[in-house]
């Protein structure tokens, strides 16, 4: 609770599952902190209506299916599932958002979030959606603007449900603070995009590094990156855990790659030296 505390100028948040810790909860509702459920993966939904936050308006939909070490669905597979989410969302009153894939470099159902999405989409014609969920990690803000107008093509309101520049060169704390100020002006001057949260209050590992951390490692306090978010006037989202990620060190330079989809195609880039492993 105590993190919350410290980014509670933020509007939501969420943790991945239907509900959290109490006293976050309790302190969440009293600072008008609104916090969303998440259906994880496909484990649990016939009792979801009876563990989620009774006091929710939203509900995520799967946490990453295109990635086999994540929910891991294919999308025939989720689309068979969601006639029950609609059942929870509708007797809940609440907004349900779609699954949220994201480019995948490696263990993949599909590599592409697109290729992901057309197929759900296919397989789940006059299923309800509110709004669509989907992950990037780049440093290049650029390629998060490409991103974020292909997936408008589903013309559904964009939640952009993790976000951040991975390591390597990079990932240093300046990098991420430039990244972070072009992705918050891109991210809150286009009307399509609803809701944004950074990944995460605190990180580490080779994924992400610390540079990446909105909190203190040691305590409950504002990074300098951590300011630059709170301060944000749009900014609305905060996710409060931690999951670990790994990736390969690009052979021609020994920087860590990033994914992009150029021209429908899932491309592994090198975010140093831009070499395609």
């Amino acid at each position: 609770m105590e993190d919350l505390q410290a980014l509670q100028s933020i509007r939501w948040w969420y943790d991945w599952g239907p509900s959290s810790n109490p006293s976050a909860l309790r302190f969440a509702s009293e600072h008008n902190i609104e916090f969303v459920p998440m259906q994880w993966g496909k484990w649990g939904i016939e009792n979801l209506i009876k563990v989620i936050d009774p006091q929710a308006k939203h509900l995520l939909g799967m946490n990453e299916p295109g990635h086999q070490q994540q929910s891991n669905l294919e999308p025939a597979e989720a689309a068979a599932l969601w006639p029950a989410m609609e059942q929870v969302a509708n007797k809940m009153g609440l907004r349900l958002g779609t699954p949220s894939p994201a480019p995948c470099g490696a263990q993949c159902v599909r590599s592409n979030p697109f290729q992901w999405f057309d197929e759900f989409f296919e397989a789940c014609k006059g299923c309800h959606f509110d709004f669509l969920a989907t992950h990037i990690y780049t440093c290049n803000a650029d390629a998060l603007k490409w991103y974020i107008n292909e997936c408008k093509k589903y013309k559904l309101p964009i939640w952009l449900t993790e976000f951040a520049c991975p390591n390597g060169h990079h990932g240093t704390t300046d990098c991420q603070q430039t990244f972070m100020s072009d992705a918050l002006k891109i991210l809150d001057m286009d009307a399509a995009v609803k809701r944004h949260a950074w990944f995460a209050p605190r990180t580490s590992g080779d994924w992400l590094g610390h540079s990446a951390s909105l909190l203190q490692a040691d305590k409950p306090k504002l990074t300098e990156l951590g300011k630059l978010y709170t301060q944000d006037p749009g900014m609305v989202s905060l996710q409060n855990e931690v999951t670990q990620s790994w990736t390969n060190m690009c052979s021609h330079c020994f920087a860590l790659p990033q994914l992009l989809i150029l021209n429908g195609t899932a491309k592994q880039l090198c975010s140093d030296c831009g070499f395609e492993l």
